[in-house]
């Protein structure tokens, strides 16, 4: 549990955008008497998350985020309590699987204290929680699922889709001045999204994929690297999900094609295996990742959340995670606010308010929430020194 310091995170509300604050925002109700009044009631918000598996690290800075978010409320809207519930839909070998992530969906739309869910994580795994939790009403925020065909009535997300992602990719290797790539896809639905805005978008950034066949990393790897060396591609892109064959082809395509540059996403260095690329395979990798870079464009609000995070939970924790569960959070204790706890229905209320949200501030900065989808479409990327350091190059984004 984190070191919650209510007094410092309740000095500090209004400033990262706290539940009372931002609700002032959502229709320009709050200060009304119905807001002030006291409740017995308690609204329940579930988080669904892959806490095991190879997304467990991300899955863990977000629930830190969720906490904190309603640490700083003081664990109330209003005057009633506001709860969280953690829920792991993840086992450790194969991260989220359907049937968990259902038994999570069906746990929240059964307890009728819920208000909102929040989840899911691994790209493609709220396709089941959605099916389960639009037809009880119940709003679902993902803070990290990115899957570019999400849709549902109560759904909602504040992570770009992987789309955006793989335009930011097209846009930071034409910076890079590279004009061939080799793509090389894994059979996950965030490679298949990534692979396909690739291949339909990268004529436009000047960009030609030498192999567009859709190559996949579970092909044989001696003509695999055969036909990266020959290809003379000027980067390698990767569309795929930190499975254990990552480090491994690292190295190798490195060994192959010692000059070729490589870029994927950064959740990639969630593998086993990361830790055994060498300094030479981690040098010209750029890895993408959603978020705003300190002293480039992070607001206020953001860099008061990064300080209070790493306060609560460690100078190295990964903050540029958890700020999502904040904002989705956040926005949910927002909606709650401004829909009013004594609401004669308050999950639909909290629903519509949600999926409305225009220009919220938060600590991404403000966004809004149309069709479902975040206005919010920033990357920064990592990339290595020669040395084999990890540093965030804001000049591509």
């Amino acid at each position: 549990m984190p070191r919650r310091r209510r007094g410092r995170f309740a000095a500090t509300a209004a400033l990262l955008g706290g539940a009372l604050i931002l609700g002032l925002g959502l229709g320009g109700c709050g200060g009304t008497g119905r807001h002030t009044r006291t409740s017995t009631r308690t609204y329940s918000i579930y988080t669904s998350l892959p806490f095991e598996g190879p997304f467990g690290a991300t899955a863990g800075a977000m629930y830190q985020g969720e906490e904190l978010a309603l640490a700083q409320a003081g664990d109330e809207v209003d005057g009633a309590k506001v709860v969280l519930r953690r829920l792991d839909d993840a086992t450790a070998g194969a991260g989220s699987t359907p049937a968990l992530v259902g038994q999570s969906a069906r746990i929240a739309a059964a307890d009728q204290s819920t208000i909102a869910y929040i989840g899911e994580l691994m790209p493609g795994s709220s396709l089941t929680s959605i099916q389960i939790l639009s037809p009880a009403g119940i709003l679902q925020v993902s803070p990290g699922d990115s899957a570019t065909g999400l849709a549902g009535k109560t759904f909602a997300r504040v992570v770009p889709r992987d789309s955006d992602e793989a335009d930011a990719q097209l846009a930071a290797l034409r910076k890079l001045g590279v004009s061939s790539i080799y793509l090389l896809a894994d059979r996950t639905t965030h490679g298949r999204d990534i692979a396909t805005t690739i291949l339909s978008d990268a004529p436009s950034y000047g960009i030609r994929v030498v192999d567009p066949t859709r190559n996949s990393v579970s092909g044989n790897t001696r003509l695999l690297l055969r036909a990266i060396k020959r290809s003379k591609a000027g980067a390698l892109l990767y569309a795929g999900s930190p499975a254990a064959s990552v480090g491994p082809l690292w190295n190798a395509v490195t060994a192959a094609a010692p000059s070729i540059k490589k870029i994927a996403s950064a959740s990639i260095t969630d593998s086993t295996s990361w830790p055994l690329t060498s300094v030479q395979a981690r040098y010209d990798t750029y890895l993408s990742a959603p978020g705003l870079l300190p002293g480039r464009g992070l607001p206020r609000a953001g860099s008061q959340f990064q300080s209070d995070f790493m306060t609560a939970y460690g100078t190295r924790a990964p903050w540029e995670s958890g700020i999502f569960g904040y904002v989705a959070v956040s926005g949910v204790l927002s909606a709650l606010h401004s829909v009013g706890i004594h609401a004669g229905n308050p999950r639909a209320g909290v629903v519509s308010a949600f999926l409305r949200l225009r220009e919220l501030p938060s600590a991404l900065g403000a966004y809004s929430v149309v069709g479902g989808q975040t206005s919010f479409r920033s990357y920064f990327f990592t990339t290595y020194t020669r040395s084999g350091v990890a540093k965030s190059d804001g000049s591509l984004s």
